[in-house]
């Protein structure tokens, strides 16, 4: 067996895919199709690019119904049903408040209360309307921004995933910015393949480690975002019924489920709404696993719960990722 990583930049973090096979050459054209469609995906889904069909849909979709690629479509409807799922916890539409926070991170200087409404007015899901028998888009509101941060680097790890099985690779894992993960088959010598949670503080060490077969995960929370070179003066994650940076106990909210673009969406819900709303959620949806990070008194000990069927965390060291 031979064990290949490609790896490629992309929605402004790397995208890399381990795989293996007894064929090299067949691997490295699977992987490096895969990659050549994040690339595009992002071209597609940025909406800080322009050119992008989301840009082009947040330029018109006001005005008149915008027709989609079928792709963009299904991520604009996972969001929905995401968001109405989640009670609003996850806000594709929220593309005016994610750039007044940009700013703020930008200069140092917190939004008054002011600004953060009239972005907050702006945004809602309730006036995103998809007709899905034309994959159409359109918006009720003027102002109304799609940014798709929250779901659509899980879109992207998925479709790689996918090309991969449509090729024929039989075992591989892919990542994004090592925050959203899809892995399938085992790594070399394992049953199935290892994948850690970061710690908040130690950049170089894991809170925890759990085993991905033939599923996927995303973990949400400041210190998915950043490194050890970076330093926020806000969080990153919003809450769109407030419209301020969230404000609770978790260092970080990790998804286990089938599909890399749920996982993706979820751990952000999750992590807005906090842990009782996740555990609920998780009890009546089965196919899907919580893991919470929490840091103890003055960042002394991590505090590491589970919501959902999953039994199989523990802080084991190794693996793969």
């Amino acid at each position: 067996m031979t064990t290949l990583k490609l790896t490629r930049f992309a929605m402004a973090c790397e995208f890399e895919i381990v795989l293996s096979g007894t064929d090299p050459a067949s691997l490295e054209d699977a992987a490096s199709w895969a990659l050549d469609e994040v690339e595009s995906l992002d071209q597609q889904l940025s909406a800080y690019n322009p050119a992008s069909e989301v840009s082009y849909v947040n330029a018109h979709a006001a005005r008149e119904p915008v027709q989609v690629d079928p792709g963009l479509f299904a991520v604009l409807a996972l969001g929905k049903q995401v968001a109405a799922d989640t009670d609003g916890a996850l806000d594709i539409t929220a593309g005016p408040l994610i750039a007044l926070w940009r700013n703020a991170e930008s200069s140092g200087i917190m939004p008054g209360e002011d600004a953060i409404r009239a972005a907050r007015d702006k945004a809602g899901m309730r006036h995103l309307v998809l007709d899905e028998t034309r994959n159409t888009v359109r918006f009720e509101r003027d102002g109304l921004q799609i940014n798709l941060g929250s779901i659509g680097k899980g879109f992207a790890v998925q479709r790689a995933a996918q090309i991969l099985r449509d090729c024929g690779v039989e075992h591989a894992l892919v990542h994004g910015g090592r925050s959203t993960v899809c892995a399938f088959g085992s790594s070399p010598g394992g049953d199935g393949w290892n994948v850690g949670i970061r710690h908040p503080d130690r950049f170089d060490k894991r809170a925890a480690t759990l085993t991905l077969r033939h599923e996927s995960m995303s973990t949400s929370g400041g210190v998915a975002q950043r490194d050890e070179r970076t330093t926020e003066q806000f969080e990153h994650i919003i809450d769109p019924s407030t419209g301020i940076p969230v404000e609770n106990d978790l260092a970080s909210v990790t998804v286990v489920t089938a599909d890399a673009a749920a996982a993706d969406a979820l751990s952000t819900a999750f992590y807005v709404r906090g842990e009782d709303f996740a555990a609920d959620y998780c009890r009546d949806h089965p196919d899907v696993g919580a893991i919470f990070i929490k840091c103890g008194e003055y960042g002394t000990k991590l505090e590491t719960t589970t919501a959902g069927t999953r039994t199989d965390l523990s802080s084991r060291p190794g693996g793969e990722l």
